[in-house]
């Protein structure tokens, strides 16, 4: 099962890789399961400041679940309750990470593994990918966090058509919707994903993490007057902290600053 995920560390990135590529990397009952551990190892260490999460082969960014699991988890309501605590628990915690996220999308991203791509923080994609969540077509509905997380990339219409219509969309539309954040041809794929992983990992992670707790915040509820006094205050707590002086030294001195997350 380990051979399923695989997960590489290049400097302060680590790389998430769906490894079954003959399935259109869709995932398992139990990958669900080891993602929620593998998130948890990543978010515990500090040296990790971006994640990238991809597909192997090329084909495909994740097909999503796997069908073959409604046989042995998903044959009615009570084992689908089951299926879904540890489907939702993965995507929590990378929704939930505390450094930056990256979906690199190649080929088809369709049902759980869009609403993966979903709870990351940024999404990229190559021209011909392909978007979609046809659960209409199984006959099944979409869980209540899984809506929240595609209504705040793409909105509630977008969300209707690809759930009432059960289409598979092109790149265009996904651009359209607010699903993919940039596309990058095949060619320079690669190259990008890294440039952008070390750009992100190379900037302060205490104000990374910060500024996704606030965007979370507020993509639930945009009225700051209704924050909390500590939650207000979140916004000035990284002045407290020694990479904030790094930062400023940094750009005085006018060279490139060293954040250590302290």
């Amino acid at each position: 099962m380990n051979d399923h995920i695989l997960v590489d560390h290049l400097n302060s990135v680590a790389t998430v890789t769906f490894n079954r590529p003959r399935q259109r990397n869709a995932i398992s009952y139990e990958m669900w399961q080891s993602l929620v551990r593998i998130m948890e190892s990543l978010d515990d260490d500090s040296s990790i400041r971006c994640v990238v999460f991809r597909g192997a082969g090329g084909g495909a960014f994740s097909a999503g679940a796997d069908i073959k699991d409604f046989d042995e988890h998903r044959y009615d309501s009570a084992s689908a309750a089951r299926y879904a605590k540890a489907f939702e628990s993965a995507l929590d915690r990378i929704e939930n990470l505390r450094c930056p996220t990256v979906s690199a999308i190649q080929g088809f991203c369709v049902g759980g593994g869009l609403e993966l791509a979903a709870a990351t923080d940024i999404r990229i994609a190559t021209p011909e990918s392909k978007f979609g969540v046809p659960v209409a077509r199984l006959g099944l509905t979409a869980g209540w966090d899984e809506l929240r997380r595609m209504i705040a990339v793409a909105g509630v219409p977008a969300v209707k058509y690809l759930l009432l219509s059960g289409r598979i969309i092109d790149i265009d539309d996904a651009v359209r919707f607010g699903l993919v954040t940039a596309v990058v041809g095949d060619e320079e794929f690669d190259a990008e994903v890294e440039k952008l992983a070390s750009q992100i990992a190379s900037g302060a992670p205490l104000a990374a993490r910060d500024h996704k707790i606030m965007i979370r915040n507020l993509s639930v509820d945009p009225n700051t007057k209704k924050l909390s006094e500590d939650d207000f205050n979140l916004q000035f707590r990284v002045f407290d902290s020694a990479d904030f002086r790094e930062g400023v030294a940094a750009f005085k001195e006018k060279r490139r600053p060293e954040f250590r997350g302290e």
